[in-house]
């Protein structure tokens, strides 16, 4: 859909750079984008961020597009990192691990096999 773009957003909590492209939200083909309630999905903006090395969707807090990166000065990039909220989307969804009691697997009801002598 378009070029590369550094992008700045939330990684397991952590504030990080990636490189991103936008991708044509397969949600919203055909649909009317000016319409307030055409897409929760992208916000209506007609694209998803992707990671492309990893096929990931991304949530960019601040955007670089890579062409542009030459005319950044002094700390402005890193700037974009300081600055994003910790309640930002993260780009992996992190889910506490279940909890499994590796006892119970011993504990199963097996039939008695009776056996002859």
């Amino acid at each position: 859909m378009s070029g590369l773009f550094l992008i700045a957003h939330s990684v397991r909590g952590e504030a990080a750079f990636d490189v991103a492209t936008k991708m044509e939200c397969p949600h919203c083909t055909g649909r009317d984008l000016n319409d307030a309630h055409a897409c929760f999905d992208c916000d209506s903006l007609g694209y998803w961020w992707i990671i492309p090395t990893s096929g990931h969707r991304a949530f960019p807090y601040d955007i670089v597009e890579i062409t542009n990166l030459r005319d950044l000065s002094g700390n402005g990039i890193l700037d974009m990192l300081e600055t994003m909220p910790s309640a930002w989307p993260n780009h992996y969804k992190v889910n506490a691990a279940p909890k499994l009691d590796i006892t119970s697997l011993f504990k199963a009801n097996r039939p008695h096999i009776a056996r002859r002598l």
